[in-house]
């Protein structure tokens, strides 16, 4: 899940403590939690990235607003010398929102009653530099340009979709998107790398324009590291829980009053012209964009992929993966683990992935699952002094390459381990991924498991690790369960949990 801002914790003047490391500079200087770290040398601070800038300086000034009112600091010290803070949140000034309506944004395709942060259409460059969160660089002025220049802030995280412009305005929901090849371009000459995504719709941005998108941007490498292309994700909550029907009804769902509110910087609604600005001409209806030309394309049903038409992506792009092997070394170009499982095609090796670039992007996570636990294997307990009953829960996707899994921990004396892949009730049966597993769908499953322990993926919790979509903590479904819960991210920690478990055990025998 990418990383998801609190706003409450971005005050608009600088940056809030959220700790002080012990034996540090900002330990010396007094700082505690709460604390506002508001400037640099004078300079206000806007995110931690400059913060990160401002004290590199070997002799700095720092203004501090404490309960005491505001202090300065002067501080001399070794120029990669670290102060010590950590920050509520690596935003200060306020979020980037979305200026786009993309068919396929997850945040329409969500109920009511959620918290807060689930809703927010956010598009910061400074978090896809921070935390490889996408962006579509669609809401940048000249000042973010020349600061994304001056400060390198290498490498982006991209969503393209297509690079086609006209088809581009279709899944952006937007008819005056940018030439998104022109800005990459900008983006390598100041030096600055960039991974890209493709968001696949059937019938939409599949077939001949993905293609066009993959030659377009590999002709861009040394600046495009990389490129992935994962399918859409739709959930029963689509248009307010009908059946999916086409992208114009898609793009339409931004215009409900709901999602026009004071986090989103509002575009023209479709009835509106769409003017350039001064420094172009007018875009003409007839000429450009989505908005104007509500046609054949916006008809396009808006779907999921089948396991044929996911083989047939897979078939697309492994081509193209294989020539730029040859030619540039990598393959570049990486059908995401979604498409692979859903067609039940075995995952390429390790080495197809490089060195997995785009891993959070949900792009060789299974590869990597796979050979951890061969190695993890190793360290397995041969047996439990008791028996004990655990419960392994997952989306319905993985399940099938978890199974080979269960089978090896069903082997551990005393052990009976039980799969349990999840139907996501909540979301919809569309939605079979573990990280976007609810609490709500697991409490009734761990009831029913018979099982006295629980595995869960730790995926399905939010960026901390501390609770679901629904607001879950580990804790509070283990109380409502009658289940004792753990988390697992990899092999590694469910090996080491099962080793956990029969040490406990043989303790409680001695």
């Amino acid at each position: 899940m990418e990383y998801q801002p609190d706003l409450k914790n971005i005050i608009g003047e600088g940056g809030v403590i959220s700790h002080v490391q012990p034996g540090t500079i900002a330990e010396e200087l007094g700082l505690q939690p709460g604390d506002v770290v508001q400037a640099v040398n004078g300079t206000r601070l806007r995110d931690v990235i400059d913060y990160r800038f401002a004290v590199a300086d070997e002799e700095i000034e720092l203004l501090v607003r404490g309960s005491a009112g505001e202090v300065v600091f002067e501080i001399e010290k070794e120029p990669d010398e670290d102060l010590g803070i950590a920050f509520t949140e690596p935003l200060f000034d306020r979020l980037r929102t979305c200026n786009n309506k993309c068919p396929f944004c997850f945040l329409t395709q969500m109920p009511k009653g959620m918290r807060k942060t689930l809703y927010l259409k956010d598009d910061d460059y400074r978090l896809s530099f921070l935390y490889a969160n996408f962006v579509t660089l669609t809401n940048l002025s000249e000042a973010d340009w020349q600061r994304i220049e001056q400060q390198h802030l290498s490498p982006l995280h991209v969503s393209i979709h297509a690079t086609d412009r006209a088809l581009r305005a279709v899944l952006l929901g937007k008819a005056d998107v940018p030439d998104v090849s022109a800005q990459i371009r900008r983006l390598g000459a100041a030096g600055i790398s960039v991974h890209t995504q493709v968001v696949a719709c059937p019938g939409l941005n599949d077939g001949a324009a993905l293609q066009r998108t993959v030659e377009d941007l590999a002709a861009l490498y040394p600046t495009v590291q990389s490129i992935a292309v994962v399918p859409v994700g739709l959930t029963k909550y689509r248009f307010n829980r009908k059946k999916p029907s086409t992208i114009r009804a898609a793009i339409q769902v931004h215009e409900t009053p709901e999602w026009i509110d004071t986090n989103w910087e509002r575009q023209p609604l479709w009835s509106e012209q769409v003017q350039g600005d001064a420094r172009q001409p007018a875009l003409d209806a007839a000429d450009f964009g989505f908005c104007a030309r509500l046609g054949a394309a916006t008809d396009v049903p808006l779907r999921c992929y089948t396991p044929d038409e996911a083989a047939r992506v897979i078939d697309l792009l492994l081509p193209y993966s294989e020539h730029y092997r040859r030619d540039l070394g990598l393959n570049l170009v990486y059908p995401s683990d979604e498409f692979y499982l859903l067609s039940e095609r075995d995952v390429p090796p390790a080495a197809f992935y490089d060195d997995f670039p785009q891993y959070s992007n949900g792009v060789g996570m299974t590869r990597d699952f796979l050979d951890t636990w061969t190695t993890a294997r190793r360290r397995l307990p041969a047996r439990l002094s008791q028996p004990t009953r655990v419960a392994l829960l997952c989306g319905t996707m993985i399940a099938p390459t978890m199974q080979p899994v269960v089978d090896r921990l069903n082997q551990i004396e005393g052990l009976e381990l039980r799969l349990l892949p999840v139907v996501n009730q909540f979301f919809g049966e569309t939605v079979t991924v573990s990280g976007l597993l609810l609490g709500q769908d697991v409490v009734p499953v761990l009831r029913d498991s018979g099982c006295t322990h629980a595995v869960l993926p730790r995926v399905m919790f939010d960026y901390s690790g501390m609770r679901t979509l629904d607001e879950y903590t580990p804790q509070q479904l283990t109380e409502e369960s009658g289940v004792a819960v753990e988390l697992a991210a990899d092999p590694d920690e469910l090996v080491e949990y099962l080793r956990g478990l029969a040490h406990l055990d043989q303790r409680r025998a001695a």
